[in-house]
């Protein structure tokens, strides 16, 4: 079972409460909790030993905030899953043990956060503070606490944000058991670092948000240990292994409002990410589309909005991400119920290729302490890699062929 790191700051999550109950201090605290059921379904033969067609997990999670006097507050989230069928999937984190500290002119947090940058719908390409949690979710929107100490200074209509990450945590992946796994596994507890200090090098970021009347602007910079590790095909012939680079990244992010359209950008320039042959290359990567909603659609409450992105990266075929040129298209359906039902679909189509990828999300509320959530992936048409070309942007996914997958998650909130 996998262990949350990093274990010197484990101590943070005793402070907290300790601090609440100390007495004469005025203390406000409020916990919540949740309790999952889910079950992953696979339709179709799975391509690797030991691989099932089934998986069940079981998860919760504990959320603890609260505020110490006027000028402090903190919180904790732990989580914790059991799986059946992967045992990189059972694991326990602390997503979050931290304390703040607030004043008019400025704000300082120290301790574990998660930290989410991003506009755009199908690739969140800013997205760099805290690493993905790819067994929880393949797409990457779950992360793991990140140790940080941040400081938050308002602007006029903004924010700047400074970051100092004193400790890196690697990127989860399927052991060998799972599913949504590559031909080899990934070599995860052998992992190669560009920088001798490996996961205790120091980065750094900082970021600066404006809005105006009908936008929202956002700049970043970050540098130090890559979040998105290069891969090392030929160290080791039985694994791949995981090697996190020393990368500077540039972010813009854009919105824009008008009516019932919403524009969106994410833009990133990285340098000193070793591409998918495992060359140095600097590269300029772009999502950007847009979402209409006409909302009350046919005269009721329900809403339609309709979703259409552009994905671009300059590496083409020698991109880490096999969305290198793509287009998306699919729609949002909001019922505006009183079961907050919402149905999400995405079509994400290769240029180049009839290789693409649906993507089906859906939701909805059970009374005020139950929902069911429902996730399909289906991964389809995508080219075999040949004798001559082994490694292609665009044949990344053939592993993944017989994956198709739905998932059902059954959640009890208290």
């Amino acid at each position: 079972m996998n262990v949350a790191k990093p274990k010197k700051l484990a101590f943070l999550v005793f402070i907290l409460p300790l601090l609440m109950s100390v007495n004469n201090v005025q203390a406000d605290a409020q916990g919540e909790g949740e309790i999952s059921l889910q079950t992953r379904l696979f339709n179709q033969t799975p391509q690797y030993d030991d691989q099932e067609n089934q998986s069940r997990s079981f998860a919760m999670s504990f959320n603890v905030s609260g505020n110490i006097g006027t000028s402090i507050d903190g919180e904790i989230e732990t989580f914790y899953r059991y799986d059946d069928a992967d045992w990189e999937r059972t694991k326990g984190d602390f997503r979050k043990a931290y304390l703040r500290w607030i004043n008019p002119r400025y704000e300082v947090l120290v301790g574990l956060n998660r930290v989410f940058w991003g506009v755009t719908e199908t690739n969140h390409l800013v997205d760099i503070i805290g690493q993905s949690d790819l067994v929880e979710s393949p797409d990457g929107e779950t992360k793991l606490g990140q140790p940080m100490v941040t400081l938050a200074i308002p602007i006029e209509n903004g924010l700047v944000d400074f970051y100092l990450l004193p400790y890196f945590r690697e990127q989860t992946f399927p052991g060998k058991e799972g599913r949504l796994r590559f031909s080899l596994p990934i070599g995860q507890d052998k992992p190669l670092y560009e920088n001798d200090d490996e996961e205790k090098h120091i980065d750094v970021a900082a970021r600066i948000t404006k809005s105006f009347d009908n936008a929202d602007l956002a700049l970043s910079y970050f540098q130090g240990t890559g979040r998105d590790p290069s891969y090392d095909f030929s160290a080791e012939s039985s694994v791949i292994l995981p090697y996190y680079p020393q990368i500077k990244q540039f972010g813009l992010e854009a919105q824009y409002i008008k009516d019932q359209w919403l524009f969106k950008l994410e833009s990133i320039y990285r340098d000193g990410q070793p591409n998918l042959f495992f060359e140095d290359e600097a590269y300029q990567a772009v999502t950007a589309g847009f979402e209409y909603t006409p909302y009350g659609l046919a005269g009721s409450s329900q809403d339609l909005g309709l979703i259409a992105e552009v994905l671009y990266d300059s590496r083409g075929q020698a991109a880490l991400s096999p969305y290198e040129e793509d287009i998306a298209i699919g729609g949002r359906w909001v019922l505006n119920n009183l079961q907050s039902a919402e149905l999400v679909i995405l079509w994400i189509q290769d240029v180049d290729r009839f290789a693409r990828v649906f993507v089906v999300e859906g939701s909805i509320e059970m009374g005020e302490s139950m929902a069911l959530s429902f996730e399909s992936t289906i991964i389809s048409h995508q080219p075999q890699p040949s004798v001559l070309r082994p490694l292609e942007s665009d044949r990344l996914l053939y592993d993944l062929r017989d994956d198709d997958s739905v998932q059902l998650t059954l959640s009890y909130y208290f």
